[in-house]
């Protein structure tokens, strides 16, 4: 059984609540890995403040994609309704990162624009049998379309981790 310990009001939105240390670690050690790996696929020094910025924020998709299926930043997502939409509204991440490191922007707001009304959907079914069968078929949807929009590895790899980071 995890224990749980309370985490400072400035990270409630990341972590909730309550998290346990597992959780906490998990998170944080996919974070910097994820990041670390996608950085060598993507093949940037961190030399400038864009390739710093960008660093970041990817280390935010990807803490995010773990962060998002704990027990403690569901459960207070859950109680939260509106805060659920917000988090949908200002994840604009992928764009900024396209952005900051040079991507195609049209491919960056294809990814965004589907990403983001996919969630607004899910959220839409809160409560409801089916919601994770929905989720999970636009997820699946998600991955073909980047399949199709041909973006580089280490692209692919972060729009996939915002996909799941977002729509879940």
């Amino acid at each position: 059984m995890l224990k749980y310990f309370k985490i400072p009001d400035f990270f409630h939105d990341v972590l909730g609540e309550r998290q346990s240390a597992l959780e906490v670690v998990c998170t944080i050690a996919f974070a910097l890995v994820g990041s670390g790996v996608v950085y060598v696929l993507a093949n940037v020094d961190i030399n400038s403040w864009q390739s710093v910025v960008a660093y970041l924020l990817i280390a935010d998709v990807l803490a995010g994609c773990i962060a998002n299926f704990s027990f403690g930043t569901n459960e207070y997502y859950s109680a939260r309704p509106k805060n659920r939409l917000r988090f949908i509204t200002v994840h604009i991440h992928i764009l900024v990162i396209a952005w900051l490191l040079a991507e195609p922007m049209t491919s960056a707001f294809i990814v965004w624009a589907y990403t983001i009304a996919s969630a607004f959907l899910v959220n839409a079914l809160k409560g409801k049998s089916y919601q994770g069968f929905v989720a999970a078929n636009l997820m699946s949807y998600g991955l073909l379309l980047l399949i199709y929009l041909s973006l580089p590895a280490w692209f692919f790899a972060v729009c996939v981790f915002f996909m799941i980071k977002v729509l879940f």
